[in-house]
């Protein structure tokens, strides 16, 4: 797997996260060992769901042209 901001190598790992009363909470997610950017499960399935073809992010409202002077 490659991070998606750097492309670097993700590695898999176990993340806790420590609340306030002292529990930990851990998942499972992936680091990135250039960026250390952190991705779990919810992270790449918000990725998904948001991702749109390009074609449709396109301008719905035709462009006004250029003004270019000589």
């Amino acid at each position: 797997m490659t991070c998606h901001r750097c492309h670097g190598l993700m590695v898999p790992e176990e993340i806790c996260d420590m609340q306030e009363l002292g529990e930990a909470l851990c998942f499972d997610g992936y680091r990135c060992l250039q960026c250390g950017d952190i991705v779990d499960a919810v992270i790449l399935d918000h990725r998904r769901r948001i991702a749109v073809p390009v074609g449709e992010r396109a301008r719905k409202k035709p462009r006004l042209p250029r003004l270019v002077s000589a």
